[in-house]
């Protein structure tokens, strides 16, 4: 069975806004990335906000470019995101492809005065750098929002560059069966 788009995007897009409302609603993340020997390194990062004409699915943080976590994503590449409101049973796993923004000029673009504090020495500023990262899967748990009984299975949905205007969400798993929001193009 096919849906139209606007059934797929009526199934999704209240994901996408539980996903974002979870989002907003923590000040810190977990970032993981991979280690050595194929274990997975993770630690807190503050994420830093998307400037209001930028995609909500691009997160950054600022980070020492003398770290562990930087030298993982040169590495690597692939990190993933945990975000947990207790408050409101809402968690959000997002996964996709890390870049390091190095230039000059983008870190001085970005920059914010509150980061001094984490960056006080001029040499310390000079190794400041940004991740920047592109979510391309969603593995969300929110109640309310995502399948019952909650918590038995996540509900998935993944970036796909979609043929008709840009960038779309489709349905992995959970709410209903991923072949049923198939669309016919």
């Amino acid at each position: 069975m096919s849906v139209t788009y606007a059934e797929r995007d009526a199934a999704v897009s209240p994901l996408l806004a539980g996903a974002a409302k979870t989002v907003r609603a923590v000040r810190y993340c977990w970032l993981l990335t991979a280690a050595d020997e194929g274990r997975v390194h993770g630690r807190p990062m503050g994420r830093l906000l998307p400037e209001p004409d930028e995609d909500e699915w691009t997160i950054r943080f600022v980070v020492d470019g003398r770290s562990r976590k930087v030298a993982e994503v040169e590495r690597d590449g692939e990190v993933t995101l945990i975000f947990q409101d207790d408050a409101h049973d809402a968690y959000a796993t997002l996964s996709g492809r890390a870049t390091l923004l190095r230039e000059e000029a983008e870190v001085r673009r970005r920059w914010k005065p509150a980061f001094d504090a984490y960056f006080p020495t001029a040499a310390d500023r000079a190794h400041a750098l940004f991740v920047e990262v592109r979510v391309e899967r969603m593995a969300l748990w929110i109640r309310g929002v995502t399948q019952e009984p909650y918590g038995v299975q996540a509900t998935e949905l993944e970036r796909h560059d979609g043929g008709h205007g840009g960038t779309a969400w489709r349905l992995v798993t959970g709410l209903r069966a991923a072949a049923s929001l198939a669309v016919d193009d």
